[in-house]
């Protein structure tokens, strides 16, 4: 199959170009009108496929739940966004819930299901501060441990790629080094650290922060915190775009401090998302959805998660937090990717990777998604 528009985001911008794909990959990329094109999007951006390294749920089904139908459906639909690939991210739960969900991921990883792929599964916690832990309960905390991850890791099936923990309680980084020895990219995050241990953090492996400015220590003129160092450092840093866990002045802030660089666009997402305004149960307790689709706890100010979907996503960094087009479709595509490894796969329009191709119009609309090469959107 050949796909072609006057505008394919390659190299960090837009060229007129038509993409050959076959057996899932992107054979060639080749000048715009050279061969007959089998699908010719005029004027409409194509671009590599979305990544979403941290989201806990949708369309009624969260990671922990373990039901197959409720994971196809949150897989078969996620292309409606134009995510070809995604991290389902555990909630941070007594060890036993973790387990579980663990187990069912993957399984659900081997299923191969048709729609966005599973590259692995983001661990999020017990390994929190307990100041930081955020909406989540004081009595699932637990200290970082080597042992109690080799056995989460074990359950998984050696899927876990991504571990979000409050690294100033890892003792002599034990849990840090042991993940990066074994190409697991660790991200600090739901952490009370003091400027300085974070940057000791980086210095043993953090590679990444967990949703910028929410659940850490902030930025203060006499202590910087978490956030001085996730602005200061050559990290990558995740952030919520749905301009109501930060501020979308905060997020240019963050993006300039950063040279653009690095920053992974995230939806932080529950099993609410794509559900609507309205109260749902989540966890054993009730959340309600605002009408601009953030989460909290019922009956409190307490933020939960969002319904954010990452096209939205990227309207949102261009048209109100004022970032070039071209590092918000990076924030979603190559630097996850690199975040979690998977960059010789995935991120890029570039012969040889994956044919994870998205096709939207100006207003960030998707209009079809490719994933592996087929068409998602009838």
């Amino acid at each position: 199959m050949i796909i072609q528009s006057r505008r394919v985001f390659i190299a960090g911008q837009f060229i007129k170009a038509q993409i050959e794909i076959e057996d899932k990959k992107i054979k060639s990329v080749l000048p715009y009108g050279k061969e007959k094109p089998d699908r010719d999007y005029g004027e409409d951006r194509i671009v590599p496929g979305f990544i979403d390294v941290h989201t806990h749920g949708a369309y009624g089904y969260s990671a922990e739940e373990g039901e197959p139908s409720g994971i196809k459906q949150w897989v078969s639909r996620l292309p409606e966004e134009g995510v070809t690939a995604f991290l389902p991210t555990t909630s941070p739960n007594p060890k036993e819930t973790i387990i579980k969900a663990l187990k069912s991921l993957r399984e659900a990883k081997d299923m191969k299901m048709k729609g966005a792929e599973i590259l692995g599964i983001h661990l999020e916690g017990p390994f929190f501060d307990e100041k930081f832990r955020g909406a989540n309960e004081p009595d699932i905390v637990l200290p970082p441990s080597v042992e109690v991850f080799k056995e989460f890791q074990a359950v998984s099936g050696n899927t876990i790629r991504y571990i979000t923990m409050a690294c100033e309680h890892d003792k002599d980084f034990e849990l840090t080094k042991y993940a990066v020895k074994n190409n697991i990219a660790v991200s600090l995050g739901h952490s009370g650290a003091k400027y300085e241990e974070a940057v000791l953090a980086v210095a043993n492996g953090v590679t990444s922060f967990t949703h910028s400015f929410n659940a850490m220590l902030g930025l203060h003129h006499r202590e910087p915190g978490v956030v001085g160092a996730l602005m200061a450092s050559n990290t990558f840093a995740e952030i919520i775009g749905d301009g109501q866990h930060v501020h979308p002045s905060v997020i240019n802030v963050l993006f300039k401090a950063r040279n653009n660089t690095k920053m992974v666009l995230i939806t932080d997402s529950l099993m609410a998302k794509g559900l609507g305004k309205g109260i749902y149960e989540h966890e054993g307790r009730k959340i309600e959805i605002d009408e601009k689709g953030t989460a909290r706890i019922l009956g409190t100010d307490t933020i939960a998660g969002s319904s954010l979907k990452i096209n939205r996503g990227i309207k949102l960094l261009v048209e109100e937090a004022m970032v070039s087009i071209e590092h918000a479709l990076l924030s979603a595509s190559l630097y996850p990717a690199q975040l979690i490894g998977a960059d010789k796969k995935k991120g890029q329009i570039v012969s040889g990777l994956d044919a994870d191709i998205v096709v939207m119009d100006d207003d960030y609309n998707v209009k079809q998604t490719y994933c592996l090469g087929e068409e998602m959107i009838r």
